[in-house]
């Protein structure tokens, strides 16, 4: 690590340079890790340049904090004061200082800082115990300077209370800022599990949230609880709720469908969902609140729609090349009568006795959309070989079970043996390529229903994001109210960040840019871009000075889009103070 200087047009400037080898080519290159501005301004600070160049003198390497040793230097983040400019655009200071009025909390300013320091930690820093958290306090620049581990615990306590006004508000100010609405919402479910194995006891008062149920993480020897979140069509989350760990996630949906009405004050939005949300029962609820759905549909168990998706006889073309072969779809209405169980909270639940369930006949009428592609096809085919190969290596190891669809016992052999079911793959194949789809809006067309429903991804994205860069998971809390404070402040983190997600991909610039860079966006890509926002802290003569660190593209693009003013190269403690407040 050396000093180094170099000429821009007319002026000099003084950068601190590393040596290091491209693995890639085995080269030796060099690359800049400080810029510390115009040289003509920097001879202000002689004892610092002075104290560098002892430092780096003859080119040897030295670690960063070695840059002033024995005088504790330090790095700092100070990317969180981006997500305080989203914080800032939707007001929240003036939400929790009216909500903390109706809460007899006096010192509003010191509880807010709590709650907007919890949330910083969640998008950034992501440790799973607060403890975690207040032990690694330092990591922000100013943010934490008076914190105190239990007024962590009290802001989620009480988070907790004030989820729905959060939700709300963040709702409104979206619409007014964007013109959004909510025609048309992603909705499904996952769980989100405990480092517990001790199961929450049910009262008379309310039900226990930590229970054992069916895992979307396999950890089948921990506690869990069910989170279900709903999304617009810009992927912004709009409302959540938890439920208890073995709450089945079809009986999660009529909730929902009661707050978009009495907390949004919307009577119109087409549900979208995946197949373990909308079952048939949920689909006529649906309808029969005034609401519309697109799902993906099974047809393999419905002979005579299974007939129909398959014939390719009325196909239309969407698209043809050379790569991906044909794509295409048709559409046609279908209607269909089953006889199913109506538990109460249904509509339909009609029994004057109050029964644990009636017997209903219920019929749907909708749009199918089917669609045939050669690339789905060739995946189709691809996938299922995989796992014939897996399944036959488990039938000569001997410790196949008879669980796989492709698996029977060997003809005329009485020792129970296994092996592969040739017919079954035959009629499994003559599926390869096909996709259904369920719409009950007929002011949708097809191509319109297709493109909608490929946004669901963006719902998984989002679980995906929430447990994996936010490490909303294992959750370390005990207390009901903790937990549900600790959901809220995950929630309010993922929503900064995705307005900045948002933002971004609404920026022609910024995607003009990563086009021609080839550079792909995800929340994943922006928190490391956040948490490349940093400064060093080093005394010089008893004097406190912050260098700041180059940041990547991403954080470049973000301050660039955000109008974000950065800091000087080299500032001192009081510089630094101001522009950070």
């Amino acid at each position: 690590m050396y000093l180094k200087v170099t000429k821009a047009k007319e002026h000099e400037y003084l950068k601190i340079v590393e040596s290091y080898r491209d693995k890639s080519d085995g080269k030796i290159k060099h690359r800049v890790l400080f810029n510390l501005g115009r040289l003509d301004k920097l001879v202000k600070h002689t004892a610092l340049i002075d104290k560098l160049v002892q430092k780096l003198g003859g080119g040897r390497y030295v670690k960063i904090d070695d840059i002033n040793k024995g005088s504790d230097a330090s790095v700092y983040n100070y990317g969180y004061i981006v997500l305080r400019r989203i914080w800032k655009i939707y007001k929240l200071d003036t939400l929790f200082s009216s909500l903390l009025k109706t809460e007899a909390i006096s010192n509003t300013d010191r509880v807010i800082a709590d709650i907007f320091s919890l949330v910083i930690n969640r998008a950034l820093l992501s440790e799973a115990s607060k403890y975690g958290y207040y032990k690694n306090r330092d990591r922000f620049l100013f943010l934490n300077e008076s914190l105190k581990l239990h007024d962590l615990y009290r802001s989620l306590e009480l988070m907790e209370k004030f989820k729905e006004d959060i939700e709300k508000h963040l709702f409104s100010i979206n619409a007014d800022l964007f013109n959004s609405d909510l025609s048309v919402a992603f909705y499904d479910v996952t769980t989100l599990y405990f480092e517990s194995k001790r199961e929450d006891t049910d009262t008379k008062e309310q039900k226990g949230l930590r229970k054992f149920g069916l895992s979307k993480d396999y950890k089948i020897n921990e506690t869990q609880i069910v989170l279900s979140l709903l999304i617009d069509k810009n992927g912004i989350p709009v409302t959540f709720e938890i439920y208890e760990g073995n709450r089945a996630e079809t009986s999660t949906l009529l909730d929902t469908l009661d707050r978009l009405k009495s907390r949004f004050g919307i009577s119109k939005v087409t549900i979208v969902a995946d197949r373990g949300i909308a079952k048939w029962l949920n689909l006529s609820e649906i309808k029969a609140r005034g609401y519309e759905y697109i799902t993906a549909v099974s047809f393999r168990q419905d002979r005579e729609l299974m007939k129909t998706v398959t014939d390719k006889e009325g196909y239309r073309q969407i698209s043809f090349d050379e790569d991906r072969g044909y794509y295409g779809y048709k559409a046609f209405e279908y209607t269909k009568r089953k006889r199913l169980k109506v538990y109460p909270g249904y509509s339909m639940y009609d029994d004057p006795n109050q029964k644990e369930y009636i017997y209903k006949e219920i019929t749907l009428s909708h749009t199918i959309i089917s669609t045939y592609s050669d690339k789905r096809a060739k995946k189709d085919e691809s996938d299922r070989n995989r796992a014939l190969q897996k399944l036959q290596k488990s039938i000569e190891r001997g410790s196949a079970l008879k669980k796989s669809k492709y698996l029977k016992l060997s003809s005329g052999s009485c020792s129970k043996e296994l092996e592969i079911d040739l017919q079954k793959i035959e009629e499994d194949s003559k599926f390869d390529g096909f996709y259904a789809l369920a719409s009950s809006d007929s002011s949708l067309q097809p191509m319109e229903v297709i493109k909608i429903h490929k946004t669901i991804y963006d719902i998984e994205n989002a679980f995906r994001d929430i447990k994996h860069s936010l490490s909303i998971r294992p959750i370390y809390h005990y207390k009901k109210e903790r937990i549900k404070g600790h959901i809220i402040v995950s929630f309010l983190a993922y929503f900064l960040l995705k307005q900045i997600e948002y933002r971004m991909k609404c920026s022609k610039k910024v995607q003009e840019r990563m086009e021609k860079e080839e550079e792909t966006l995800s929340i994943k890509k922006i928190v490391n871009a956040l948490n490349s926002m940093n400064v060093t802290k080093t005394s010089i003569q008893d004097r406190m000075f912050y260098l700041r660190h180059a940041h990547d593209k991403t954080a470049s693009r973000i301050i660039d889009l955000l109008k974000i003013k950065l800091p000087s190269n080299i500032m001192d403690e009081p510089s630094m103070r101001l522009y950070i407040s």
